[in-house]
């Protein structure tokens, strides 16, 4: 049978997807609970600067999401190492497109939000983890590791004499990701004030396509028993 050039969770549209989701999910979270629930690593920085400016709920709240996003990538080890098709990934996408969904439309109780929006988060972070954009490793969800990338990219690209098209594609590739992550940012940003609680959705909008993807390229290509 005949197989892509990519498998679905190392396709550019997914890497493109799943930088939106990250820059939207963020600034989703830091709007509306004063945390974050995919980027851990800033909520440890934000407990430690902020401990002179004691807050009892943000404090509370940074260590829930710390401690559920952990809980969630774990989880998702779990199922991974006993996954039998190439659809676990899909399962693991489910819990938040279906809390990205339905959360705005429940009274709006931020402790539950953040425990859950973490939670799913992590199951993400894990199904995706070591997912390339085409040939090349890429960081899910964030965007420091490849903005240093694309600026590495870019720099080989100008600075070879010889170039081909492969390094010129690599440099758009990282590009790429770094522009979907603001775009994400941007887009909840600007929804946050007109739809409040609901801007999420646009999270949930990318989750379903991101699942749509990889359903599709698995079913056509056959990829159900050998893409784990």
């Amino acid at each position: 049978m005949e197989q892509p050039d990519y498998l679905p969770q190392h396709s550019r549209l997914t890497a493109i997807l799943l930088g939106i989701i990250g820059g939207a999910i963020d600034v989703y979270s830091h709007l509306q609970f004063g945390s974050l629930v995919a980027t851990q690593t800033g909520n440890i920085i934000l407990l430690i600067s902020d401990v002179k400016d004691h807050s009892t709920e943000s404090t509370l709240l940074r260590c829930l999401s710390i401690l559920f996003f952990s809980v969630g990538f774990l989880v998702g080890v779990f199922v991974k190492d006993r996954a039998k098709t190439a659809f676990w990934r899909v399962y693991m996408l489910l819990p938040l497109l279906i809390m990205t969904a339905v959360l705005p439309l429940l009274p709006h109780f931020t402790y539950l939000w953040v425990i859950l929006l973490a939670f799913g988060t992590g199951l993400l972070m894990l199904t995706f983890t070591g997912s390339k954009i085409e040939d090349h490793p890429y960081m899910i969800l964030m965007t420091s590791g490849n903005y240093r990338k694309m600026l590495l990219a870019w720099y080989r690209v100008v600075s070879q004499k010889e170039r081909d098209a492969l390094m010129v594609r690599q440099a758009m590739n990282y590009s790429l990701t770094v522009l979907s992550f603001i775009l994400g940012a941007m887009c909840v940003a600007f929804l946050n004030p007109l739809l409040h609680e609901k801007a999420i959705w646009s999270v949930t909008i990318c989750l379903a396509l991101v699942i749509w993807h990889y359903m599709s390229v698995t079913i056509r290509y056959g990829l159900q028993k050998t893409n784990l």
